[in-house]
C-alpha cells in the first residue's frame, strides 16, 4: 500500500494498521482539543484574557467584544474539528494519518498567522500557551504522523 493510500484510503474503516502509540496520542490530542474548544466557545472572554493573557483595550464601543466574538467563533470551528476527530477515532481509524496531517497543517497555519500578524509582548500579560506549545505540538504531530503510517497488524481497541 502506498503512502498516499495510507493517508487517503479508498475506503475509510476501522482497520488502522499504524502504531498504537499514534492512536493513543491522537486520543490525548482529542481530549486537549475538546477542552480548548469548549473554553474558546463558552468562556465569557473566549479565553483571550483569562488564558492567552491578551490585555484589554479601552474604547466605546468596547473593542474587546469583537476579540471575544472571534475567539468564540474559533472555538466553534474547533468543536467541528473535534467532532470529526472523535468520529475518526470511533469509526474510521484508517483516517488517523490524515487527521495527523490536518493537525500539522493547523499548527503550521497558526505559526504562519503569528508571523503575518505578530503581537509584541505589549499585547500580553504573559506568554500565552499557544506561543509556548505550537512548536512542540507540531513536532509531536509530525512524529505521530510518521508512526501512523507504519504498517502492522490491524490495531483494535
Amino acid at each position: 500500500m502506498s503512502i498516499l493510500e495510507k493517508i487517503f484510503p479508498r475506503q475509510a474503516n476501522n482497520e488502522y494498521r499504524g502504531s498504537p502509540l499514534a492512536f493513543y496520542v491522537l486520543c490525548a490530542f482529542a481530549v486537549l482539543f475538546t477542552g480548548r474548544s469548549l473554553i474558546h466557545y463558552f468562556k465569557h472572554d473566549g479565553g483571550a484574557n483569562s488564558i492567552a493573557s491578551i490585555v484589554t483595550f479601552p474604547g466605546t464601543p468596547d473593542p474587546d467584544t469583537v476579540i471575544y466574538l472571534i475567539f468564540s467563533l474559533w472555538g466553534g470551528q474547533q468543536l467541528v474539528t473535534v467532532s470529526i476527530l472523535a468520529l475518526v477515532l470511533w469509526r474510521y481509524r484508517t483516517l488517523i494519518p490524515f487527521m495527523f496531517l490536518m493537525i500539522i497543517a493547523e499548527q503550521l497555519l497558526r505559526m504562519g498567522a503569528g508571523a503575518l500578524h505578530p503581537l509584541t509582548p505589549d499585547f500580553y500579560e504573559h506568554r500565552p500557551p499557544g506561543g509556548v506549545l505550537n512548536l512542540p505540538m507540531l513536532a509531536l504531530a509530525v512524529v505521530m504522523f510518521l508512526l501512523s503510517l507504519k504498517g502492522s497488524e490491524p490495531f483494535s481497541q
